[in-house]
């Protein structure tokens, strides 16, 4: 069965999307990355302060795996002027008849 994962991250969101321009082909590349890696799906979503990643993996060994060994992360977030290390939480995914 597969897990959402879900980041939080204090930033500035006008700052996070001048990253995402900026460093577009250094995005891509990460999510590239990952989809070989076993993520499924990937979206950022902001909020007053903050910026949140909601992942769903094949497994939270492969998150585990990928996040540790993925150099350019730390780099991305630090253009996108994160503040501090993002708060992480893994779920596991439920099969129920509602979903979509």
């Amino acid at each position: 069965m597969s897990v959402m994962v879900v980041g939080r991250i204090k930033a500035d969101p006008a700052r996070m999307e001048a990253a995402f321009r900026d460093r577009a082909a250094d995005f891509m590349a990460v999510s590239e990355y990952a989809r070989t890696h076993g993520a499924l799906h990937h979206h950022f979503a902001a909020g007053k302060g903050e910026v949140m990643f909601i992942d769903e993996w094949e497994n939270a060994e492969a998150f585990q795996s990928f996040f540790s060994s993925q150099p350019k992360i730390p780099e991305l977030m630090q253009a996108a002027g994160a503040m501090g290390q993002p708060e992480i939480q893994v779920y596991d995914v439920m099969a129920t008849q509602d979903d979509f």
